[in-house]
C-alpha cells in the first residue's frame, strides 16, 4: 500500500493507503456521507494510528479527501490531465513542498491568505488562524508567503530536498 500525505487541522499527515482504500469505496458506488465517513475512518484505523481525540478531525479530512477523489475520478481524460500536476516529470503528490504553520506564531492576519494566488490556505473561523488547506497547489520553490510572514509562523522545507527530485 503507498503512502499519501492528507491535510488534517493544518498538518500534513501520511496515511497508509489512501488511494487503494478510496478506490474500493468508489468501485462498489460509495457516495460521500455522514455514514461513509465513520466506514472511511474505521477502514483507516486497519493501516493507520488515529489518535481517539482526533477521530472527528480525520473522519472530515479523509471524507473531503474522498469527494475530491470521487469529483476526479469521474471527470474526463482531458480535464484529469489538468487536475494531476506533475513538477519536472514529478507528480506533485509525491514533491514534499509546502508550507507548514507554526499555529504557536500565527495570528491570524491573512497576509498569506490574501497573497497566495494558488489557493493553498484557508482562514479557520473556530480559530482565527489561517491554515494549509491544498498543500500541492504550492508551487514549487515559491515561499514568498513565509517572507511576507511578520510572525514568522510559516516554514518550508530546505531547497536542498528539491535537488533529488531535479535527479530523477
Amino acid at each position: 500500500m503507498k503512502s499519501k500525505l492528507v491535510s488534517i487541522e493544518g498538518k500534513l499527515i501520511g496515511i497508509i493507503g489512501l488511494d487503494e482504500i478510496f478506490t474500493e469505496f468508489f468501485e462498489a458506488d460509495e457516495k460521500p456521507s455522514k455514514d461513509l465517513q465513520n466506514r472511511l475512518l474505521e477502514k483507516f484505523k486497519e493501516h493507520n494510528y488515529i489518535p481517539v481525540t482526533k477521530e472527528e478531525s480525520y473522519g472530515r479530512a479523509l471524507l473531503k479527501e474522498y469527494e475530491e477523489f470521487c469529483n476526479q475520478k469521474s471527470l474526463g481524460a482531458k480535464q484529469k490531465a489538468k487536475v494531476l500536476k506533475t513538477w519536472q516529470g514529478v507528480p506533485r503528490d509525491q514533491v514534499p513542498w509546502y508550507p507548514t504553520i507554526r499555529e504557536e506564531l500565527c495570528d491570524g492576519c491573512r497576509i498569506c491568505l490574501n497573497f497566495c494566488s494558488f489557493g493553498v490556505y484557508e482562514y479557520d473561523e473556530k480559530t482565527n488562524k489561517v491554515r494549509v488547506a491544498n498543500p500541492f497547489n504550492c508551487e514549487v520553490g515559491c515561499s514568498t508567503c513565509a517572507a511576507k510572514c511578520k510572525p514568522k509562523a510559516i516554514v518550508f522545507p530546505p531547497l536542498e530536498i528539491l535537488e533529488a527530485f531535479r535527479k530523477r
